[in-house]
């Protein structure tokens, strides 16, 4: 698989294109989500400390 493209992603993101050579499959991924948009986002305002 090859990089054929890159597209215009969510903010700050691109979205690659990949596409093989021999039987030319064509593959879109996509770009990770923000994690601070995500739900990870409780996870940091959690009670949840490091041990002292």
């Amino acid at each position: 698989m090859l990089l054929s493209k890159l597209g215009p992603g969510p903010s700050g993101f691109a979205s690659p294109t990949f596409e093989c050579q021999r039987c030319g499959y064509v593959s879109t991924t996509d770009t990770p989500p923000d994690p601070m948009v995500s739900d990870a986002l409780g996870w940091l305002a959690s009670e949840l400390k490091p041990p002292t």
